[in-house]
Protein backbone atom coordinates (compact mmCIF):
# COMPACT_ATOMS: atom_id res chain seq x y z
CA UNK A 1 0.00 0.00 0.00
CA UNK A 2 1.29 3.45 -1.00
CA UNK A 3 2.06 5.80 1.88
CA UNK A 4 0.66 9.27 1.21
CA UNK A 5 3.33 11.97 1.38
CA UNK A 6 2.65 15.43 2.77
CA UNK A 7 2.85 16.87 -0.75
CA UNK A 8 0.33 14.32 -2.04
CA UNK A 9 -1.96 15.08 0.90
CA UNK A 10 -1.79 18.82 0.16
CA UNK A 11 -2.62 18.18 -3.50
CA UNK A 12 -5.53 15.91 -2.59
CA UNK A 13 -6.87 18.44 -0.08
CA UNK A 14 -6.52 21.28 -2.61
CA UNK A 15 -8.26 19.18 -5.28
CA UNK A 16 -11.28 18.62 -3.02
CA UNK A 17 -11.25 22.30 -2.09
CA UNK A 18 -11.45 23.58 -5.68
CA UNK A 19 -12.74 20.88 -8.01
CA UNK A 20 -16.26 20.17 -6.68
CA UNK A 21 -17.23 23.87 -6.37
CA UNK A 22 -15.84 24.71 -9.83
CA UNK A 23 -17.53 21.70 -11.43
CA UNK A 24 -20.78 22.52 -9.60
CA UNK A 25 -20.74 26.07 -11.03
CA UNK A 26 -20.01 24.81 -14.56
CA UNK A 27 -22.79 22.20 -14.33
CA UNK A 28 -25.21 24.81 -12.98
CA UNK A 29 -24.38 27.10 -15.88
CA UNK A 30 -24.89 24.31 -18.42
CA UNK A 31 -28.15 23.32 -16.71
CA UNK A 32 -29.38 26.92 -16.94
CA UNK A 33 -28.33 27.27 -20.58
CA UNK A 34 -29.85 23.92 -21.56
CA UNK A 35 -33.16 24.33 -19.77
CA UNK A 36 -33.78 28.06 -20.04
CA UNK A 37 -32.36 28.89 -23.45
CA UNK A 38 -32.63 25.61 -25.33
CA UNK A 39 -35.51 23.79 -23.62
CA UNK A 40 -33.65 20.52 -23.05
CA UNK A 41 -32.86 18.65 -19.86
CA UNK A 42 -29.33 18.10 -18.62
CA UNK A 43 -29.73 14.39 -19.48
CA UNK A 44 -30.73 15.29 -23.02
CA UNK A 45 -27.75 17.64 -23.21
CA UNK A 46 -25.42 14.79 -22.25
CA UNK A 47 -26.95 12.54 -24.90
CA UNK A 48 -26.52 15.24 -27.54
CA UNK A 49 -22.95 15.85 -26.38
CA UNK A 50 -22.07 12.15 -26.65
CA UNK A 51 -23.69 11.86 -30.10
CA UNK A 52 -21.65 14.89 -31.15
CA UNK A 53 -18.53 13.10 -29.86
CA UNK A 54 -19.29 9.98 -31.90
CA UNK A 55 -21.57 7.75 -29.81
CA UNK A 56 -23.88 6.78 -32.66
CA UNK A 57 -26.16 4.15 -31.17
CA UNK A 58 -28.52 3.68 -28.25
CA UNK A 59 -26.29 0.85 -27.01
CA UNK A 60 -23.18 3.05 -26.92
CA UNK A 61 -25.09 5.83 -25.17
CA UNK A 62 -26.52 3.41 -22.61
CA UNK A 63 -23.05 2.02 -21.90
CA UNK A 64 -21.56 5.53 -21.62
CA UNK A 65 -24.30 6.79 -19.29
CA UNK A 66 -24.57 3.51 -17.33
CA UNK A 67 -28.29 3.57 -18.10
CA UNK A 68 -30.70 1.09 -19.61
CA UNK A 69 -31.24 1.01 -23.35
CA UNK A 70 -35.01 1.64 -22.97
CA UNK A 71 -34.34 4.77 -20.89
CA UNK A 72 -31.87 6.11 -23.47
CA UNK A 73 -34.23 5.18 -26.28
CA UNK A 74 -37.03 7.21 -24.66
CA UNK A 75 -34.72 10.22 -24.33
CA UNK A 76 -33.62 9.84 -27.94
CA UNK A 77 -37.31 9.71 -28.98
CA UNK A 78 -37.80 13.12 -27.36
CA UNK A 79 -34.73 14.52 -29.12
CA UNK A 80 -35.93 13.12 -32.46
CA UNK A 81 -39.35 14.71 -31.91
CA UNK A 82 -37.64 18.04 -31.12
CA UNK A 83 -35.78 17.79 -34.44
CA UNK A 84 -32.35 17.60 -32.80
CA UNK A 85 -31.44 13.97 -33.59
CA UNK A 86 -32.10 11.75 -36.56
CA UNK A 87 -32.12 7.96 -36.66
CA UNK A 88 -30.74 6.27 -39.77
CA UNK A 89 -31.16 2.57 -40.43
CA UNK A 90 -28.17 0.72 -41.76
CA UNK A 91 -29.26 -0.59 -45.19
CA UNK A 92 -27.27 -3.81 -44.77
CA UNK A 93 -28.35 -4.48 -41.18
CA UNK A 94 -31.80 -3.11 -40.34
CA UNK A 95 -31.24 -3.83 -36.63
CA UNK A 96 -28.41 -1.29 -36.60
CA UNK A 97 -29.83 2.22 -36.21
CA UNK A 98 -27.33 5.05 -36.17
CA UNK A 99 -27.90 8.35 -34.40
CA UNK A 100 -26.66 11.73 -35.53
CA UNK A 101 -27.37 15.34 -34.81
CA UNK A 102 -29.56 17.26 -37.22
CA UNK A 103 -28.37 20.66 -38.46
CA UNK A 104 -30.60 22.20 -35.78
CA UNK A 105 -29.10 19.90 -33.11
CA UNK A 106 -25.56 20.73 -34.23
CA UNK A 107 -26.35 24.45 -34.27
CA UNK A 108 -27.88 24.28 -30.79
CA UNK A 109 -24.87 22.44 -29.37
CA UNK A 110 -22.49 24.92 -31.05
CA UNK A 111 -24.41 27.78 -29.42
CA UNK A 112 -24.51 26.07 -26.01
CA UNK A 113 -20.77 25.37 -26.07
CA UNK A 114 -20.02 28.88 -27.33
CA UNK A 115 -22.13 30.42 -24.54
CA UNK A 116 -20.39 28.22 -21.97
CA UNK A 117 -16.91 29.06 -23.30
CA UNK A 118 -17.78 32.77 -23.14
CA UNK A 119 -19.07 32.42 -19.57
CA UNK A 120 -15.92 30.53 -18.55
CA UNK A 121 -13.68 33.12 -20.24
CA UNK A 122 -15.40 35.84 -18.21
CA UNK A 123 -14.71 33.89 -15.01
CA UNK A 124 -11.06 33.33 -15.99
CA UNK A 125 -10.49 36.98 -16.94
CA UNK A 126 -9.48 37.80 -13.34
CA UNK A 127 -6.41 35.55 -13.65
CA UNK A 128 -3.00 36.59 -14.87
CA UNK A 129 -0.75 34.93 -17.44
CA UNK A 130 1.27 33.08 -14.79
CA UNK A 131 -1.93 31.67 -13.27
CA UNK A 132 -3.14 30.57 -16.72
CA UNK A 133 0.14 28.73 -17.28
CA UNK A 134 -0.02 27.14 -13.81
CA UNK A 135 -3.56 25.88 -14.51
CA UNK A 136 -2.52 24.43 -17.87
CA UNK A 137 0.45 22.66 -16.31
CA UNK A 138 -1.63 21.38 -13.38
CA UNK A 139 -4.39 20.21 -15.73
CA UNK A 140 -1.92 18.27 -17.86
CA UNK A 141 -0.35 16.74 -14.75
CA UNK A 142 -3.73 15.66 -13.33
CA UNK A 143 -4.79 14.22 -16.67
CA UNK A 144 -1.54 12.25 -16.90
CA UNK A 145 -1.74 11.03 -13.28
CA UNK A 146 -5.29 9.78 -13.65
CA UNK A 147 -4.68 8.31 -17.11
CA UNK A 148 -1.71 6.36 -15.77
CA UNK A 149 -3.74 5.32 -12.71
CA UNK A 150 -6.32 3.74 -15.05
CA UNK A 151 -3.57 1.61 -16.60
CA UNK A 152 -2.57 0.15 -13.23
Amino acid sequence: MHMISQSEQRIIDKFWEFFPPVWHRVKAHIRHEATEKFDITVGQFHILRRIRQGADSVSKLADDRHTSRPAISRSVDVLVNKGLVVRTQNPTDRRNVQLSLTAEGQSMMDALFSNTRQWMAEKLAVLGDEEFEAILIAGDALKRAFSEAEKR
